[in-house]
């Protein structure tokens, strides 16, 4: 049986069981065709679209908030996977999955991917919390301190960087210029399951999807209740147009949280999925669609690096005007509806 050779865990599956590249899982021409179609498309759009975010958010040097930190710290990490880690991919697997970069990039290169993964689940754990804490405690609770908002994002790569070590020890460049991850590191294959589930499955989905939907659930509750005792109490003219503009505000960023998330759970669920089967049951590797439902959850992961520009620009007017701004070069900071200013 052919184990999955085109990321990490697929090398140390088919490294775990001694298997070939030979047999029912060689490469169809359509999904060879697909690959090349795509990876180039997500570069292009990904790398362009990312480079505005960038641009914009080192332009507006006014009104700044703290989501405009957090939203730049997705855009970096996208681009760091489109420049760095798509075309050495792409390199691979059009190499018949052989690795003539070198011992370094084969650390370094195989955990990125990865590791931006995991730091897009983290930033939108700080972007839920931001926005819990905004529309629950106003003010009071909000990470105001621009300095304590940097400081979160160095922690998060620090993080995101400590939970790929054991794969970045383990990997190693083989006679036959293969990148595999050496098994005799772990003591024994629970551990390498265990040290998957934990260092990978958990923190890029099980934490996001946890701590993301408590924060969803304490707004809808505390929204709810906010209009339960307005309705009660009662407000003047004044009052109530001061609500209504503070609710369409929050409504809006809430809205382009829900994008980012949706696009995250869609893109990267998938494929971890599918990688969690196989390590904890390789039965599944005897499927003749196997290969075919794990190269379409790697595409969606691969396009997940390009997908978050082009829903600022769908759900955010301001943001095409600001995209046109740039590129004219009048860019001001006058926009107040920005998803830089939310």
């Amino acid at each position: 049986m052919f184990y999955f050779l085109v990321d990490l865990y697929g090398k140390f599956l088919r490294h775990m069981n001694n298997t070939t590249s030979s047999g029912i899982f060689t490469e169809r021409l359509w999904l060879r065709c697909l690959r090349l179609a795509l990876y180039p498309s997500v570069f292009v759009v990904g790398v362009v679209g990312n480079i505005l975010v960038c641009s914009l958010f080192l332009l507006r040097k006014k009104n700044r908030t703290i989501n405009a930190y957090f939203i730049l710290n997705l855009a970096f990490s996208d681009l760091l996977t489109l420049l760095l880690y798509l075309p050495f991919d792409l390199a691979y697997l059009e190499n018949s999955w052989q690795w003539p970069f070198g011992s370094f990039l084969c650390k370094f290169i195989n955990i990125l991917s990865s590791v931006s993964i995991t730091v897009s689940g983290s930033t939108l754990i700080a972007i839920a919390v931001d926005r819990h804490n905004a529309i629950v405690h106003g003010l009071r609770r909000r990470l105001c301190n621009k300095s304590i908002v940097v400081m979160s994002v160095v922690l998060i790569w620090i993080y995101a960087v400590s939970l790929q070590m054991p794969f970045m020890f383990a990997l190693q460049l083989i006679p036959g210029r293969e990148c595999l991850v050496d098994l005799s590191w772990w003591p024994s294959e629970d551990a390498v399951q265990m040290t998957y589930f934990f260092t990978t499955f958990v923190p890029k989905f099980l934490i996001p999807a946890i701590c993301i939907s408590a924060c969803y659930v304490g707004i809808v509750v505390h929204l709810r209740h906010h209009h339960k005792n307005l309705t009660k109490r009662g407000i003047c003219k004044a009052g109530q147009h001061f609500t209504e503009v503070r609710t369409q505000q929050n409504k809006k960023t809430t809205k382009l949280l829900t994008g980012l998330v949706t696009i995250y759970t869609v893109c990267i669920l998938p494929h971890q999925v599918v990688l969690l089967m196989v390590i904890f049951n390789n039965e599944y590797l005897s499927s003749p669609y196997m290969r075919e439902v794990h190269e379409f959850a790697r595409f969606l992961t691969t396009a997940n690096c390009c997908l978050n520009p082009l829903l600022y620009s769908a759900i955010s007017r301001s943001f095409r005007n600001d995209v046109k701004a740039v590129l004219r070069r009048r860019v001001g900071s006058s926009t107040h509806n920005s998803v830089f200013n939310k």
